[in-house]
């Protein structure tokens, strides 16, 4: 019974503790949603006072966001839903920036106008698809506005370039206003408010800093097209679209052009991502033809083709229905793009090339300039003035520093053909002169001898009858006359068609002619030659040291009576150098200047800037050098 009695009060005193502690646990879960029900009321009906009336307010960090992912909800659900309400939430951007969503972005904000003065709202960036704009007054009635690329200009509040709502906030009143935003492009929208005369004050400069940035475009591109004309090289018409391509972009970029040169055919609006297409595709096309790849790297050519096409693919899935995937692989290409460009130009630049160190030192800005921008639209970097503009700052810099990388390229090219025109000009001269020479030659030469055959064979005729041993010597003279006019004429054919600058074929025709003129005399020589793959000389210049070796191996065989001829054929740093050395019965100094063509050697000697030395002394042999300045390429 004791134990019964026990458990009895054990069982009350349990059972009073539990609903001790369930109603406090009630109490506490009533404050606590009584709190937090009083704390979301007084956050959801937090107001932005306006107080100044000579500054823009920036609502950036003031405004809620409510993220809609599958932007099927209307003004009704996100404005009256509670459960939708609590789901705003305050903005931790300056700019709020979303990158490129699918989502439909609301921000909504209360204001109190503490100014004497009528507010707008500018929420300052041209490339959003859609804005709907919604006021609350103080009276729960609802107003709407639309906006946005797909709404023409005329009916908006006021035509600018940026979007002004307005707030038709009377003073001392306060309105909730609700944003609604969509677009396939990169979200961000930086949003202010001020009276209207804040936004022109604020704005001027602004539009100052496009026009010039336009102007600079636009002149380049101008400039470059005549150049295109004059010239016909394609690579100014590449840059010549390049540069127009990116003016277009930030003119739609910034606004100004769905203002000012398609204020009404909203649906152009759609087709405007080929402006930076175009300014991809023909950057890498610019970028080959400035930089010359089919020279330094041929694969590039392959590389681009395949970039450009992935362009092209991703552009018309864009305007087939991809939306935001064709443009996260548009920037992705883009990026990719330009540090491929980079990589080459760096490559040409080490290979050797002058006007790349140009091209890489202004793709570096770029390059630069479109890792900030693309970061920025892609939430990476936060979106401020700096980072929404660098890109157009950066393509400022990389058109003027690329203008002087053309201008050197005009020069490089002006250089070339005045040295065209110099080689062509020395290339004429030396084939008058070989007009002349070879009218000498054929006058001189080849002419003289063949009227000693018409005489010689006239005398042949003449004593045929009369004194027939004496014949078969005159006979024996016109063969030998006939042969000399054979090599003689094959001399000039040959020199003719000579075009190699290697002294090789002039080489191997040496040692011909010295093995046709001394084998058959049964005279010992040796033939020795360096090597001459260094060396180079003009065709003529080759003809003269032929004749000049033809005549001195001749004169050895036909007035020397030589037994052995020494040739030797070498180089040192200044000059080249011929030797035939004989072993014949030589000749007096003062006959040196008379007879056996030695006048005619000396000639070709100084015509090559060279000199001939002739040592001899009677029954001591003849020694020629031929000496011929050079220089080792």
């Amino acid at each position: 019974m004791k134990n019964i009695h026990c458990f009895l009060l054990l069982r009350t005193l349990v059972k009073a503790g539990t609903t001790i502690i369930m109603k406090e646990v009630k109490g506490f879960c009533l404050i606590f949603l009584f709190t937090q029900l009083f704390f979301f009321g007084a956050f959801s009906q937090r107001q932005v006072v306006i107080d100044n009336p000579n500054e823009a307010r920036i609502i950036g960090r003031e405004i809620e966001i409510f993220e809609d992912k599958t932007a099927s909800l209307t003004f009704d659900d996100v404005s009256k839903r509670r459960d939708i309400d609590a789901y705003f939430t305050r903005s931790l951007q300056t700019n709020p920036n979303f990158g490129i969503t699918s989502s439909v972005i609301w921000a909504r904000v209360t204001l109190h106008n503490k100014t004497s003065q009528n507010l707008f709202l500018e929420i300052a960036e041209a490339t959003i698809d859609s804005i709907i704009f919604y006021k609350i007054d103080s009276h729960k009635k609802v107003t709407l506005k639309k906006s946005g690329t797909y709404v023409p200009v005329a009916e908006r509040d006021l035509k600018t370039n940026f979007y002004l709502f307005d707030l038709n906030l009377p003073a001392g009143e306060t309105c909730t206003y609700y944003i609604r935003f969509q677009t396939s492009l990169p979200l961000l929208f930086p949003m202010r408010v001020a009276p209207l005369k804040v936004y022109f004050e604020d704005n001027h400069p602004k539009d100052l800093m496009q026009g010039i940035y336009l102007g600079i475009m636009i002149v380049m591109a101008i400039f470059n097209f005549f150049i295109f004309c004059t010239v016909r090289t394609k690579v100014y018409l590449y840059y010549v679209i390049y540069v127009s391509s990116f003016a277009c972009f930030f003119a739609y970029n910034k606004g100004i052009s769905h203002e000012f040169i398609w204020p009404n055919a909203v649906w152009f609006n759609r087709f405007t991502p080929i402006f930076i297409s175009m300014g991809i595709i023909f950057s890498l096309l610019f970028a080959n033809s400035f930089l010359n790849v089919q020279r330094y790297l041929p694969i590039s050519n392959k590389i681009s083709r395949v970039l450009i096409i992935l362009i092209l693919l991703f552009l018309v899935g864009h305007w087939l229905g991809l939306g935001t995937t064709s443009i996260i692989l548009l920037n992705s290409i883009a990026f990719l793009a330009v540090i491929y460009v980079l990589v080459i130009a760096t490559y040409v630049w080490m290979k050797g090339s002058e006007e790349a160190l140009f091209f890489l030192s202004a793709w570096s800005i770029m390059l630069i300039s479109a890792l900030i921008f693309i970061m920025q639209l892609s939430n990476i970097l936060p979106s401020d003035n700096f980072t929404r503009n660098a890109l157009q700052v950066g393509s400022a810099l990389e058109v003027v520093l690329l203008s002087f990388a053309l201008a050197y390229r005009i020069n490089k090219d002006r250089k070339e053909k005045e040295q065209f025109q110099a080689e062509v000009i020395t290339q004429l001269k030396a084939n008058d002169q070989m007009r002349n020479r070879i009218a000498r030659d054929l006058h001189d030469d080849i002419g003289s001898t063949l009227s000693s055959i018409g005489i010689l064979s006239q005398v042949v005729e003449n004593q045929i009858d009369r004194n027939p041993s004496s014949v078969k010597d005159l006979v024996h003279r016109i063969s030998e006359s006939s042969q000399k006019v054979q090599r003689s004429l094959s001399d000039i054919v040959w020199t003719t068609k000579q075009t190699e600058e290697s002294l090789d074929s002039v080489i191997v025709k040496m040692k011909e002619f010295t093995a046709e003129m001394l084998e058959p005399k049964n005279v010992d020589y040796s033939f020795n030659v360096a090597d001459l793959s260094k060396i180079q000389f003009s065709p003529l210049k080759q003809y003269n040291i032929y004749l000049v070796f033809k005549e001195a191996v001749n004169n050895s065989v036909k007035y020397a009576q030589a037994t052995h001829v020494e040739i030797a054929i070498y180089f040192n740093e200044e000059y080249f150098t011929v030797i035939v050395k004989d072993n014949g019965i030589g000749f007096e100094e003062v006959n040196i200047k008379q007879g056996n063509g030695l006048n005619n050697m000396k000639e070709r000697a100084l015509a090559m800037n060279g000199s001939l030395q002739i040592l001899t002394q009677p029954s001591k042999g003849t020694l020629i050098e031929l000496k011929v300045p050079l220089n080792i390429k």
